[in-house]
């Protein structure tokens, strides 16, 4: 399994690790990778999801990507998409969230007004 590139690992790790709870909280069997407390998820079509999430008789195959990461991880991401469109009652969903400008950079372009 490959490790995720360090900068966009918090902006990814924080929101694979809100989509997860919410999911719980809704009912759903959720596993989670790499992130503690979760059990990990099964490989999918050679590759390991972000998040799997099951209820009796559903599944849920779930990607986080951030902006940045979106455009290179496109062959996964089809490879997901397909896995699961021959499945019975398994869904496919991509979040994309945006990573958050810095503070620092922020606070540099207040300066210069």
């Amino acid at each position: 399994m490959a490790k995720r590139k360090p900068a966009e690992s918090p902006t990814h790790h924080r929101k694979v690790q809100r989509v997860a709870r919410e999911l719980a909280k809704q009912g759903w069997k959720v596993k989670v990778d790499d992130v503690r407390g979760y059990d990990s998820p099964p490989e999918v079509a050679g590759r390991v999801p972000d998040i799997v999430a099951t209820k009796p008789g559903r599944t849920r195959i779930i990607e986080v990507e951030t902006s940045d990461s979106y455009h290179r991880k496109k062959e996964q991401l089809k490879t997901l998409n397909r896995h699961a469109a021959q499945k019975k009652r398994t869904s496919f969903e991509v979040i994309v969230t945006k990573r958050k400008k810095s503070s620092r950079r922020r606070k540099s372009r207040r300066n210069r007004t």
